[in-house]
């Protein structure tokens, strides 16, 4: 397999698009309303496009990229103020931000599992390789360092980011643990101007936000390719000094279908922000978040799941919310997993592939008892065959249900497919691939998930 990429559904995020023209301040009023452009990251405009890669390989990379999440997800705190997922260059989101006075361009990649906004700033210390211009602080008339007794700063908090040194307010940030942590990214809290393109013609709007100037980065493998345009990361959690909490109470995404014949290239879609985010006026499934003490995942009370009609009657407490268990969604996981060993010792993983065979098994197809891929359930693709389950998570007071078009990964070249889930000792995730053709709200407003099938090929400039 090629080294750790992402998929097809991945998507490169390339410009911020504004529809309502009005001022920001920081901390002042959140946004009443912005899009960002969302690019294919096959489309023929990615910085990251690359013609050569079959199908099969595509796959590859989703698979690729679940493990790499899943090796970070058991990250415990130690002397870094915050650990999250995060992985390589091209697995996730990528914004081209403008940033500074003049304005200078950063990539930088987006992460649902990461607290902070940062990029690499000159001048560096010790900063891994990148292939476009590094942002410079010194350049800009709109910087400004935060000092230790700015409220911004909040090191004494539980749950801060920050620590004080000297008088200068400063993080330290780590991915993971082990031999395949990401990191750490050492730099200041600061403050901003960001300017977001709101048509054609290049005008901007101007927001001053909370970002990290960092000045001193080890160990970001997407630093060792020579072709390497991303400087930092763009952090979409819970925490309160992620972008998400900063611009809006409430944003949206919406997972074009991945199949090997769409046309990706054709529209560039959206990642919402508050007043553009649609919610309909009739009801919508919708279920809590649930608050685990240290960390920023959205996590979800699952109480069961379903194969088609049969439901595994899970008892309560399979998925405990907890640092070291639970469920929770996440736009930055390419597959979804599930638990081998629940709160409850339940291997909630073969339960769910037990009930995919006997299901495939009566309908007399023919298993892949080797495919060469590290899915568990695979058959033979049949010429008449397109009855296949869906797949229902049952959370607090609302089913999300995955149309059984979505449920599985198809290797057409070679004539199989395979139920598209990744097994984990405890953490169970709702990834990217489950969420094809559904539109997501993370609504902080009322503290929820709210989801509602939608044509996700429409949602687009």
């Amino acid at each position: 397999m090629e080294g750790l990429q992402f998929f097809k559904i991945a998507v490169v995020l390339q410009s911020l698009v504004i529809f309502s023209r009005h001022s920001f301040g920081f901390a002042a009023t959140k946004s009443r309303g912005l899009s960002i452009k969302v690019i294919p990251i096959d489309s023929r405009e990615s910085p990251l496009y690359n013609p050569n890669l079959t199908h099969r390989q595509k796959i590859e990379r989703m698979v690729n990229v679940t493990l790499a999440k899943l090796s970070h997800q058991n990250s415990t705190f130690h002397d870094d103020k915050h650990f999250s997922a995060i992985d390589r260059q091209g697995l996730l989101y990528i914004a081209r931000m403008l940033i500074g006075n003049p304005p200078q361009s950063v990539y930088v990649m987006v992460d649902t599992g990461s607290p902070l906004l940062w990029t690499q700033c000159r001048p560096c210390r010790q900063c891994f390789l990148q292939n476009y211009p590094i942002y410079n602080r010194q350049a800009s008339s709109t910087y400004r360092g935060i000092t230790c007794d700015d409220p911004l700063c909040n090191y004494n908090e539980e749950g801060s980011l920050f620590k004080c040194v000297g008088d200068i307010c400063v993080y330290r940030l780590s991915y993971g643990s082990g031999p395949q942590a990401s990191g750490p990214t050492r730099g200041y809290a600061s403050l901003e101007s960001f300017h977001f393109v709101v048509n054609d013609d290049g005008d901007t709007e101007t927001i001053t936000l909370l970002f990290g100037c960092s000045i001193n980065n080890v160990n970001f493998a997407f630093g060792n390719n020579q072709y390497n345009m991303i400087s930092g990361i763009l952090g979409l959690d819970l925490h309160p000094n992620s972008l998400a909490s900063q611009l809006s109470d409430v944003f949206s995404y919406c997972i074009v279908p991945y199949d090997v014949n769409y046309p990706f290239d054709v529209h560039p879609h959206k990642l919402r922000f508050g007043a553009d985010v649609f919610i309909p006026p009739h009801s919508i499934p919708t279920t809590q978040y649930v608050r685990v003490e240290g960390r920023y995942f959205y996590y979800l009370r699952l109480l069961d799941i379903s194969v088609g009609d049969f439901r595994l009657n899970l008892p309560a407490g399979t998925f405990e919310p907890s640092s070291a268990s639970g469920f929770f969604i996440d736009s930055a996981s390419p597959a979804s997993t599930l638990t081998t060993n629940s709160p409850n010792g339940l291997n909630i993983f073969g339960m769910v592939n037990t009930a995919f065979i006997q299901y495939y098994e009566s309908h007399n197809l023919e298993r892949n008892p080797n495919p060469g891929v590290p899915f568990e359930v695979c058959y033979m693709n049949r010429q008449d065959f397109v009855d296949y389950p869906s797949l229902t998570f049952h959370f607090q007071v609302a089913d999300y249900r995955v149309d059984g078009r979505f449920v599985n990964v198809q290797f057409h070249v070679a004539g199989f497919f395979c139920v598209a889930i990744m097994d984990h000792p405890s953490i169970s995730i709702l990834g990217v691939y489950h969420m094809q053709n559904m539109r997501i709200i993370h609504n902080g407003q009322i503290g929820a998930i709210q989801f509602f099938p939608e044509d996700c090929a429409q949602d687009h400039f």
